[in-house]
């Protein structure tokens, strides 16, 4: 079996499409298939290789690894030769109304309370009717023509489809200009490279209807789709401009984990809990197409930023280590991941912990009395300190001023850290000597 992703290379990868692309991926690599990665640059004014390499790049940084790659460019001759073979058969045929009179055409058939569909007139031009307007320099359009037996197929996602060809305009597949439609190539490539599933966004879900007509005209059975609905924010809305902020680019530079967003976008509004799975041949293997719910998923910065939170905690020293080699090479990295790694949200968040090793913080702010102080700094136990050295100090400091619970370890917390909560702090001391303890009680 074969998926395959088919971007235009217009603008940034973002969540939206990403999400179509892990979920042909996933199904692909579940199913010991395929996974195809087609550009589909045909709109040659648009498209960009700087995009085309950056959907490559954020693809490759995710892991997400594919078979075989081709540019819808390079394989023109190969689509004109199907649009000739359409052309001879009568399913493609030109048309000559400009965009206001289909314009008008529209308006009147609303107005008279019928749907909006093509009327077909072209169909009753003679060769010389076309010939003619032709030599006089007028350029035609290109329509599909739909043959009449209803449409239907079982959708992974909605279940069973249907639709009656009688309800759907022609659809135009070749511009004025020659240009091509981004339903024709896709309907050949699909064919030549024997694709099976099509999994794509609800908003193809009528193009599918005269797609399969198109599979048929080419001589080939249609592949098995599905139509996942599209994301929105929490306000169930549609993205609109705010998908650019939501681009792989910027999530990889505010330092999510390639696992959360793979983890996040194959999981959101399918019916499974989303757990802080960290290897992916794990979230492949718990995936599941029919489990996608058919109602719009609400994504959510939040839960994802959340979710990030927890793979960090489930990451073994193992898995970061080569990857926090930024910080200050004279700690114990293990030891400051043990300490800090329960209490970030990305990983660039250990540079903060691994600051407040050695600041100092004023106790002043705090109203903490001299006496506790200087219990504390009697009761500091023996170097090297270890994993065992808090409980040793606490209760020490515990029989000596009768403190407990809040009084006992708040103030402690407050002149090692600056803050009122954090990590544990029994995994803080070993990454401290006498001297910087000391320091931090102001006693050096």
């Amino acid at each position: 079996m074969k998926c395959r992703f088919a971007p235009s290379p217009t603008g940034l990868l973002h969540v939206g499409n990403l999400r179509s692309a892990l979920l042909n991926w996933a199904y692909a690599k579940k199913n010991n298939g395929n996974f195809i990665l087609r550009i589909d640059d045909t709109d040659q004014s648009r498209s960009s290789k700087e995009f085309e390499n950056k959907i490559k790049e954020n693809l490759t940084w995710l892991g997400v690894k594919w078979d075989k790659t081709f540019n819808q460019s390079e394989r023109i001759d190969n689509y004109n030769l199907k649009i000739k073979k359409l052309k001879n058969e009568g399913r493609l045929y030109p048309c000559f109304e400009t965009a206001e009179e289909l314009s008008l055409k529209k308006k009147s058939l609303l107005s008279s309370g019928k749907p909006p569909i093509y009327d077909r007139s072209s169909l009753l031009l003679t060769e010389e009717n076309i010939a003619e307007k032709i030599k006089s320099g007028q350029k035609p359009h290109w329509r599909f023509r739909l043959n009449d037996p209803i449409i239907e197929w079982h959708d992974l996602i909605k279940g069973k489809v249907k639709f009656d060809p009688k309800n759907l305009s022609d659809p135009i597949l070749i511009r004025e200009d020659g240009s091509l439609l981004y339903h024709l190539p896709s309907v050949i490539d699909d064919v030549e490279e024997e694709i099976s599933h099509i999994i794509r966004g609800e908003d193809h879900i009528s193009n599918t209807a005269f797609h399969i007509q198109l599979f048929e005209a080419l001589g080939d059975s249609m592949p098995e789709f599905a139509h996942h609905p599209f994301l929105t924010d929490q306000d169930g809305k549609s993205f609109g401009k705010r998908i650019g902020s939501l681009s792989i680019d910027n999530l990889k530079d505010e330092g999510y984990e390639d696992v959360t967003i793979i983890n996040y976008l194959i999981n959101i509004g399918s019916s499974e809990d989303i757990k802080p799975e960290t290897i992916k041949d794990k979230i492949i293997d718990n995936f599941n197409i029919e489990n996608i719910s058919t109602s719009s998923a609400k994504f959510s910065e939040l839960v994802l930023k959340t979710l990030n939170a927890d793979i960090l905690k489930n990451y073994k020293f193992e898995q970061v280590s080569n990857r926090i080699n930024f910080i200050n090479s004279d700690l114990d990295l293990e030891k400051l991941w043990i300490f800090s790694h329960n209490n970030i949200s990305f990983l660039k968040d250990i540079i903060d912990w691994s600051k407040i090793i050695v600041e100092i913080f004023d106790m002043n702010d705090h109203n903490i009395s001299e006496d506790f102080i200087q219990t504390a700094v009697e009761s500091i136990p023996e170097e090297p300190f270890n994993y065992e050295s808090w409980d040793i100090w606490t209760k020490s400091i515990s029989e000596k001023s009768g403190l407990k619970g809040k009084n006992l370890f708040l103030p402690l917390r407050l002149i090692l850290t600056g803050k009122d909560k954090g990590p544990e702090l029994k995994n803080f001391l070993p990454l401290l000597d006498r001297q910087t303890l000391l320091r931090k009680f102001g006693k050096t």
